[in-house]
């Protein structure tokens, strides 16, 4: 059978310089009371990149020397020096009232100290600092901003980034819809995305959404009612059209105190991430999920680092195709409004010839060769099931190994895509017609 090798090439926003060569795996909230233990175990578990999501300006300047050390990638966060958070006001310091909360509980807590966020926003002092350490691979500029005056300031501190590094990430994520001021109530979410994206014309769209122990989620219903899906779709959406990069942060930790909370939960959220076309999975958070602030390992550190091997080994495929549809069973926020905009009918598929399982999704994916994937998620976070999809025609079907990378063929012709996937588990398959000449398909990156 011929083997071919194609090329495929960095992405990034065309607007700007910083491009992305590979799929990222990411964690937020590397700090603890022992930096070297920590640091280390995220690099033992499989992230690649470090994000210091709150850390202490000591934690922060250790872990620029750990991720040389480990060799690992960091991107940089100080607001005391540079940047934000929510609805904070680095210029006047008027902040509002869900970063006033914050700021108080945490200085109550003794995680912040008073000479933290003290506004300054000169990130090239910053950066001309920080460039001799090659662990340093960009700079967290905001999290979460709220209103249009942070996005303009955002846009001014990745400017800057740019003109002093170009090839250090200007980082700066996106609000979920359950933010207060940015629900679907009023359709008010995909105008915050569009405004987003226009006014700080990031090298990357990054956003979060953590559904699990949210009032919508129950044993009953499990994710059937959240809109995750639809912000998934409506970011992807604007992503696309501004051609950046789509990173997710999926959620690692049980944050809302849900009543209990497994790993293939955590698996389902980096594959409902992956079936949108996502290029990097950010954990939220590595601290209380994989590791105590000591460094400790924690029962979750051994599925993580297994599923982080499986993203490392269909990187390269990931990075080298394009998600074109997304297709859920009728289970999926049924009488949810926005479901009719964000929602795809089936009858667009290349592939599928009915409607699917219960608490089944369908992500289709094409090259630029013309190549076709299908990536297959059980939704059901507590059971695992064998499916069986209806297709169009005769397919020769290969599977993207999770241990190589490589194509195998799994059908040499079949009308029915059968598989069987554990709880929140998915599987990439390629298709094509089987009347064609068989071959498998490896990418490799061209710079």
């Amino acid at each position: 059978m011929e083997h071919k090798i194609l090329s495929r090439y960095p992405l990034g926003n065309p607007r700007r310089r910083w491009r992305q060569d590979n799929f990222v795996l990411s964690q937020f909230k590397a700090q603890g009371n022992d930096m070297r233990r920590h640091v280390k175990a995220c690099a033992d578990v499989g992230f690649d990149t470090v994000e210091l999501g709150w850390a202490s300006d000591e934690q922060a300047d250790a872990a620029v020397q750990l991720c040389q050390q480990f060799g690992i990638r960091l991107i940089y966060q100080n607001m005391s020096r540079f940047g934000g958070a929510w609805d904070r006001d680095p210029v006047n310091g008027n902040d509002g009232p869900f970063y006033s909360n914050i700021y108080k509980r945490r200085m109550e807590s003794g995680a912040w100290k008073e000479s933290s966020f003290q506004g300054e926003t000169d990130i090239r002092k910053v950066i001309a600092e920080k460039k001799k350490w090659t662990s340093v691979a960009g700079y967290y500029i905001w999290d979460e901003p709220f209103y249009e005056e942070q996005m303009q300031l955002c846009r001014k501190l990745t400017d800057d980034c740019e003109d002093e590094d170009p090839t250090a990430l200007a980082f700066t994520v996106a609000n979920p819809s359950y933010n207060p001021y940015f629900r679907w109530d009023d359709n008010a979410y995909p105008a915050y995305i569009e405004r987003f994206a226009s006014i700080i014309d990031p090298p990357i769209l990054s956003f979060d959404y953590y559904p699990i122990g949210m009032p919508q989620v129950n044993e009953t219903v499990q994710l059937d009612n959240t809109p995750m899906w639809c912000d998934l779709y409506a970011v992807k959406r604007i992503a696309d059209a501004y051609q950046m990069p789509l990173w997710f942060y999926y959620q690692g930790v049980n944050l809302h105190h849900a009543a209990y909370f497994t790993f293939p939960m955590v698996r389902l959220c980096m594959y409902a991430g992956a079936m949108y076309g996502a290029k990097a999975l950010q954990h939220y958070c590595s601290t209380d999920a994989i590791v105590e602030e000591d460094g400790s390992r924690l029962p979750f550190f051994e599925p993580q680092k297994k599923i982080n091997a499986e993203f490392k080994a269909l990187g390269d495929t990931l990075m080298a195709i394009e998600c074109r549809h997304v297709f859920h069973d009728a289970s999926c926020l049924p009488g949810f409004a926005p479901m009719q905009e964000y929602g795809e009918d089936i009858a667009d598929s290349a592939f599928l010839a009915a409607p699917l399982p219960y608490r089944t999704s369908v992500g289709e994916f094409e090259d630029a060769y013309g190549n076709r994937y299908l990536m297959v998620l059980n939704r059901d976070y507590i059971n695992g099931k064998s499916l069986h999809l209806k297709l169009n025609g005769n397919y020769r079907i290969y599977e993207v190994s999770r241990d190589d990378g490589m194509q195998y063929v799994k059908d040499d012709s079949a009308d029915i895509l059968s598989l069987y996937l554990e709880a929140g588990d998915a599987v990439l398959c390629r298709m094509q017609p089987a009347d064609e000449e068989a071959f498998t398909v490896e990418y490799r990156l061209v710079k």
